[in-house]
């Protein structure tokens, strides 16, 4: 794995995992590291929207204008989740 995500990395759903939804919720199984995370509402969009590659600003611009939040705040959230997904081997910079 590389040095810390930025919002130039693209980024999409890792190869190796298993996700399944109950309800609004992801539940996602890295397969090579044995461990698995609950996403909330928004992390489970987040998720969503990695169906296709992304960079991570992108990610963030559109969530800036879905959620009509802080730029600056929802970078630091999403670099963060995203951060702990790539380190489970959840998701994939390509």
């Amino acid at each position: 794995m590389s040095d810390a995500l930025t919002l130039k990395d693209r980024v999409a759903r890792g190869q190796k995992h298993l996700a399944t939804e109950a309800g609004d919720t992801v539940i996602i199984l890295s397969v090579d590291h044995g461990v698995y995370c609950g996403l909330d509402d928004i992390g489970s969009d987040i998720w969503r929207r990695l169906d296709q590659p992304m960079t991570i600003a992108d990610l963030r611009d559109v969530l800036v204008t879905e959620y009509r939040g802080d730029r600056e705040e929802i970078s630091a959230d999403v670099l963060d989740l995203l951060s702990s997904l790539h380190a489970q081997g959840m998701i994939d910079v390509v």
